[in-house]
Parts: structure tokens; C-alpha cells; sequence
């Protein structure tokens, strides 16, 4: 199939609805550069990542993710899965963030900006990054994520962001972050393996971290890397006083909590995490993986999906 075919997968639903307006625009401009498209709409029980799965069976050399952060996990995911089952190349993949919080975007210096976005794929540069596949909650066959998972506070302010019905972007995040703060989870005692290694943790936080932000606003891995081999693993190794709590999580709007002797940040490979009192909240791309489960297990997978970089 020639490079110069294009099959996006448009969430219409991504931005609260506004990514929809944005279907012409981008057959607009691929077409300026010689491209032939084809645009699929994604909807409820076909989602991006059933299409991602067979557009990849069916060969197409460049899969396009239009829509937030949700969008791009639900391609990766398909892509990764077909990659795996018939052990073929990956597609290289695009990003039109026209999402809610276009974090993957973020970390990998994709531009918000839709002109620049397309340019920047036409251009045909990209970057061979790492992936990871996590087993647990709604997903013991595992489900693939690109930039970070996360128990604890950090799943709740994504689930909460996610049903605000007109606020949308970094602040409903903010909003969703506050709404925690007033009725924030009790510590998990955990029993946390990382490559092998076990300790007993209590803790309300902890990050699985591929890229360096989530939710829109937060740094939670300021010094992960997409390509290095390893997932930066950020968790608060002790629990934290409800009187602290505001001044500490006002550190991640800069990455700053890392500093902190509360924090701690292991690079590793392969994390196990067991509950041995609540379910945990866990999410991947801020998507749910479960609103509350007693294990899960997370793996790196080394240089796995080529996107376009500037």
C-alpha cells in the first residue's frame, strides 16, 4: 500500500464534541500535500481501537490518531495487539491532538496547532518510542498504553475530569484535583515489585510513568523519557497529611514533588502491584482500567511504535 495513504481515525466526540468541526480541515490539508485519506469516524461498540487493529491487518503504512489522549490510547492499543498477534511491523503513527488533554502530544513536542500537526507528518520524521501493556482490573488480557498508568489520586482526577459535561482542557482537571482534595482516599498498603524486587508501601499515589505528564496539567514523571528502555515508577512512600495535601499536589503542576523526601522514583522495567486493603482506582492514558481492583501487572515494551516528530 503507498505512503501516501492515510487512514485516520477521527473521535468526534473528543474535546466535548468540537474535534467533529474539525473533519474537513484535516482532509484539507493532507490533501494539499499529496495524500490521499480515508477518515473513519469512531462510535460506541467500534471504537478507535477495534479500527486500529484491523487497519493494521489490512496493511495500512500510516495510522492517524485524531482526537486527545483517549483516541491515541484506543490506536495504540489496537495497533499493538495486531503487532503482537501476527508479529508484523507497526504502521508509523500521527497525532492530530484535537482532544481534551493531549498530554502524549505534549511530551512528544507534537503541536496543538492542526496546520502544524499535518506539516509535521507530511515532513515524515519519526521517533521509535517504547509502550507498555498492563494486566488487571476490566483487562487480564492486558491493554496497551503509550504514556503512563496510575493508582491512586491520579486515576480519580481523571475519572472525575472526564464527567464534567461543559468544562473541558487543563481545567477540568483543576476542578477535578479540588473535588478530590475535599474527600481524598485513604493510604493503600501495597505490595509493590519492581523488576523483581518487593516492598511494602502505604501510599495514595503512584505512577507508571512512560511520558512526563498526565491530566492535562500535572508532571508526574519529570525526567521520564519515551525511548530509554525504562518507566520512570514516582510514588508518595508514605501517606500524606490531609494538611499537607494542597501545597503538595500544587508541586505537580511542575514536577517539583519529586523532590520532596516523601516521594520516591525507581526506573524500571516490570511493576506488580497488590492491594492488601482497598481496591485501587487505575488508569492508563486516563483511560479507566479500573474504578477499583486488588493487583494488576505492568511491562515495558522496548522501542515498539514509530511516530511523527518534529
Amino acid at each position: 500500500m503507498s505512503d501516501k495513504k492515510l487512514f485516520i481515525l477521527l473521535n468526534p466526540h473528543a474535546a466535548k464534541g468540537r474535534a467533529l468541526v474539525r473533519k474537513k480541515e484535516i482532509e484539507s490539508l493532507f490533501a494539499q500535500g499529496g495524500y490521499e485519506t480515508t477518515v473513519v469516524l469512531t462510535e460506541k461498540g467500534v471504537g478507535a481501537s477495534t479500527l486500529a487493529y484491523q487497519a493494521t491487518l489490512e496493511g495500512w503504512p500510516i495510522i492517524l490518531a485524531a482526537g486527545g489522549d483517549g483516541t491515541v490510547n484506543e490506536v495504540v492499543d489496537g495497533i499493538l495487539r495486531a503487532v503482537a498477534e501476527k508479529k508484523i511491523p507497526s504502521p508509523k503513527v500521527g497525532i492530530l491532538p484535537v482532544g481534551r488533554g493531549n498530554d502524549f502530544a505534549w511530551g512528544m513536542g507534537i503541536p496543538l496547532d492542526l496546520k502544524k500537526a499535518s506539516a509535521l507528518i507530511i515532513a515524515g520524521k519519526t521517533r521509535t518510542i517504547d509502550a507498555g501493556i498492563t494486566y488487571g482490573g476490566n483487562y487480564p488480557q492486558g491493554r496497551y498504553f503509550v504514556n503512563g498508568q496510575g493508582m491512586g489520586f491520579e486515576p480519580l482526577v481523571n475519572f472525575i475530569a472526564s464527567d464534567f459535561k461543559h468544562v473541558s482542557g487543563p481545567l477540568s482537571y483543576v476542578l477535578a484535583l479540588i473535588k478530590i482534595l475535599i474527600n481524598h482516599p485513604e493510604p493503600f498498603h501495597v505490595q509493590l515489585t519492581l523488576d523483581g524486587e518487593k516492598q511494602y508501601v502505604e501510599t495514595q499515589q503512584l505512577s507508571i510513568c512512560n511520558g512526563r505528564r498526565m491530566g492535562g496539567a500535572f508532571i508526574m514523571g519529570p525526567d521520564a523519557l519515551f525511548d530509554d528502555g525504562y518507566f520512570d515508577v514516582v510514588f508518595a512512600n508514605r501517606p500524606v497529611k490531609s494538611s499537607k495535601l494542597l501545597s503538595i499536589a500544587l508541586k505537580f503542576f511542575r514536577g517539583t514533588q519529586v523532590k520532596l523526601p516523601l516521594f520516591s522514583v525507581i526506573r524500571a522495567k516490570s511493576v506488580k502491584l497488590v492491594s492488601e486493603n482497598n481496591p485501587m482506582p487505575v488508569h492508563v492514558d486516563g483511560e479507566e482500567i479500573s474504578k477499583g481492583c486488588a493487583q494488576f501487572s505492568t511491562e515495558l515494551l522496548p522501542s515498539v511504535l514509530p511516530v511523527f516528530v518534529q
